[in-house]
């Protein structure tokens, strides 16, 4: 490799599964309620995901996610991950350095000048992750929206007598969504009020909002709901579960304003998940509206005896063109 660099680059295969989980850490990334054990495969065997593998003598040192969104108009840097074996040895600059030759002989071929490319980083946080983030353009200037994300957890056995009538009366109304419901929540209505840029967040990964991308959520198995308000609606929420190295996670995305309706997709989402499943469950509840975290933290804890874990988080996403990005990350001189 050019400059003395030692690394290789490819796309990763089912037979690195392995390698790859032994750098997936309980006690880091996403507080071990990780997804990659559940989705690698799925990602390898996905057209839209690039998984990137960088080797250094047939020894795993980093992944790295890539994922085309919204009909191929948006790229999500979506994860990157270095083995611990190589930290404080200078890996962190090699990888850096060899980021203009992942793009061009994986991901330069999918893009085009207006290619919308975002990532999603804690807030505050200065890791080897965001300092890959920053060295692709991902600066503060970049910055679209902040979410806010908790986690609670209970033994679904102990969660019924939660889900009683004192807990749902007043709480509006919601329904599974439908595809012709589609039509109360397309720009500019409803996500000029209730969206953060525009987007729907779906286990952290931003979407537009489209006929195509909804019928995608639909055919992965979220459940999906939203208020029945005309003619825009006021609320949608989308829920789906995966095992992590900490047992069964069942994530809550909810994008409104408004508290009651913030409760009553909480709840229904929580009937949902016990309606499928047994044993300890943790919900890893996202809200957009940040100042709706404590009408979360009560409701999930006083009403419906959820335990709270300490794993808050506060989450921006960036977003950049892949023009911008390409000049972050190989130099001003660099042409598209």
């Amino acid at each position: 490799m050019d400059d003395g660099n030692p690394f290789k680059l490819r796309e990763a295969k089912h037979d690195d599964y392995e390698a790859v989980m032994k750098m997936a850490s309980i006690d880091t990334f996403r507080d071990g309620f990780d997804y990659l054990p559940a989705k690698f495969h799925q990602y390898v065997d996905d057209p839209d995901v690039f998984v990137i593998v960088t080797e250094k003598s047939d020894s795993l040192v980093a992944i790295s996610v890539y994922m085309f969104n919204d009909d191929g108009e948006a790229l999500l840097v979506k994860t990157a991950r270095q083995n611990p074996k190589y930290k404080g040895m200078g890996a962190s600059r090699r990888m850096r350095q060899v980021t203009p030759m992942l793009f061009k002989d994986f991901l330069l071929q999918r893009c085009t000048p207006a290619t919308l490319v975002q990532g999603v980083v804690e807030a505050g946080r200065m890791d080897a992750r965001k300092l890959v983030l920053r060295h692709l353009g991902f600066t503060k200037d970049k910055e679209k929206c902040n979410f806010d994300v908790m986690y609670f957890q209970s033994d679904v056995s102990a969660i019924p007598s939660s889900l009683t009538s004192s807990n749902t009366t007043y709480l509006p109304p919601l329904t599974p969504y439908q595809p012709p419901d589609l039509h109360r929540l397309l720009p500019p209505a409803f996500s000029a009020v209730v969206l953060p840029e525009g987007h729907v967040l779906v286990d952290w990964d931003p979407y537009s909002i489209s006929e195509a991308n909804m019928k995608k959520f639909v055919e992965a198995g979220c459940y999906i709901l939203v208020d029945p308000t005309e003619p825009v609606a006021k609320s949608l929420s989308f829920g789906g579960s995966y095992m992590t190295p900490r047992g069964r996670m069942y994530h809550i995305d909810i994008h409104c304003r408004d508290e009651a309706l913030c409760k009553a997709h909480i709840i229904n989402h929580v009937k949902n998940a016990c309606s499928q499943y047994t044993g300890m469950i943790t919900f890893c509840i996202m809200v957009i509206d940040q100042t709706l975290k404590e009408t979360v933290m009560k409701y999930c804890v006083e009403n419906l005896t959820l335990s709270h874990l300490p794993h808050d988080h506060t989450y921006t996403l960036y977003e950049t063109d892949f023009t911008t990005l390409l000049k972050a990350a190989v130099g001003n001189k660099a042409k598209y």
